[in-house]
């Protein structure tokens, strides 16, 4: 399925769909793979598009394309709604897209022909998160949330970054974002990828109080 979609998102502007047989045994001939994994039909869509967009040196262009389309989707207004309607025919919202996407790149505007055709486009930001995970990995960028009981100042979120700097393996980088939970009394907690690390004063509580329910 990836390798049709792949094909499809690269010869689509160009070709008729009667020709993307024979553009099939281009695209499994390379040996691109994706710089990390992705799941479910998002996956498979978001995949497909980074391999077409690579090969086409468009990368960069298309996450910026995905970037907009992501900001114009706010929960519960017009075009969410429009995305996720399903009572709305395909050839309508494959227009509607073709005309909102006129400017964006070749590859983008393919994916979407793609999505509408195929009932997809309740996907959308589903298929935008996993580009954005797959373009992450290219970039040997690292995801950390960090979250304390106030809101860090500059030289308290310099430290807790240098901090997790110090945990890359060569040639990473790391995107910090910040969270504040009052619940955590003071301190920090921090989340890179599937590590935890709790330094918060109610993690501390938690153990203290954990201590003295044992037996003496």
């Amino acid at each position: 399925r990836l390798a049709r979609l792949t094909v499809m998102l690269r010869l689509a502007p160009r070709f008729a769909r009667g020709a993307l047989t024979q553009g099939r045994r281009f695209m499994s001939s390379g040996a691109m793979t994706t710089p990390a994994e992705t799941h479910g039909v998002a996956g498979r869509y978001a995949s497909a598009l980074w391999l077409a967009a690579a090969k086409n040196n468009s990368l960069d262009a298309v996450e910026k394309d995905l970037d907009q389309v992501a900001s114009a989707i706010v929960p519960g207004e017009t075009f969410e709604r429009f995305l996720m309607d399903p009572t709305i025919s395909k050839k309508d919202k494959g227009a509607a897209m073709a005309e909102a996407l006129s400017g964006s790149s070749e590859q983008t505007k393919s994916l979407f022909e793609i999505m509408a055709d195929g009932g997809r486009l309740n996907e959308t930001s589903n298929i935008i998160e996993a580009f954005k995970k797959l373009m992450a990995a290219h970039r040997k960028e690292v995801s950390a949330v960090v979250t304390a009981a106030h809101e860090l100042d500059a030289e308290e979120l310099a430290m807790a970054k240098e901090a997790i700097e110090s945990r890359l393996q060569p040639g990473e980088t790391v995107k910090v974002s910040t969270a504040v939970d009052e619940r955590l009394i003071a301190g920090l907690t921090i989340q890179m990828g599937d590590k935890f690390v709790d330094l918060s004063i109610a993690r501390q509580i938690k153990d203290i109080e954990k201590l003295l329910e044992e037996p003496m």
